[in-house]
């Protein structure tokens, strides 16, 4: 009896140290598979197609007067979608997307799950201090550099730092080592 309380404790005790994300990926690989199906078979609707463009300069390439059909996934903005058609033009990217609602869904409630469990504090005031204001929107610092240039020779009072007085070239009159093996 101990041993079977000992062996279920065990699992529920993997289960929680990695089993639940082992679970949530498999889960959201179904549903990639299951959308990948639908949209393999054009089982979606037309009507719910989100368009995403993408500004680029590729002067180089080819415009593709039409869409063509791929697959693939992104996320945007807490959402996930997957791709339905893409065209190329000199200057944007048209990406054609249907909305994946239950992978949203899990990943939505993989977050909510995580915070729970970890107890981690949120700070809401921290992240509203980051999105207050246009000009907040990064907060790396700009580092800005000037390069002077001169003309052949350095201005007056400027020292060289090195100097080489001799060939860096040593002749040696040996053969080199012969390879061990």
């Amino acid at each position: 009896m101990k041993r079977t309380f000992a062996i279920f404790f065990l699992v529920i005790y993997f289960f929680n140290w990695g089993g639940y994300m082992l679970l949530q990926s498999y889960m959201v690989a179904q549903t990639d598979r299951r959308m990948n199906e639908l949209i393999s078979h054009d089982l979606y609707d037309p009507n719910k197609l989100v368009e995403v463009k993408v500004k680029q300069n590729l002067p180089g390439i080819n415009e593709w007067a039409d869409y063509k059909n791929v697959s693939g996934s992104i996320q945007l903005k807490n959402a996930c979608y997957n791709y339905v058609k893409l065209k190329f033009t000199k200057d944007t990217l048209y990406v054609m997307c249907v909305p994946n609602y239950e992978k949203t869904k899990l990943i939505d409630n993989n977050v909510i799950y995580a915070k729970q469990v970890n107890d981690i504090p949120t700070d809401k005031t921290k992240d509203a201090a980051k999105k207050a204001g246009a000009d907040k929107t990064y907060d790396h610092p700009q580092l800005v550099m000037n390069f002077i240039r001169f003309k052949d020779t350095p201005p007056v009072g400027i020292n060289r730092a090195y100097q080489l007085s001799a060939d860096p070239f040593i002749a040696t009159p040996a053969q080199p080592p012969e390879v061990l093996g």
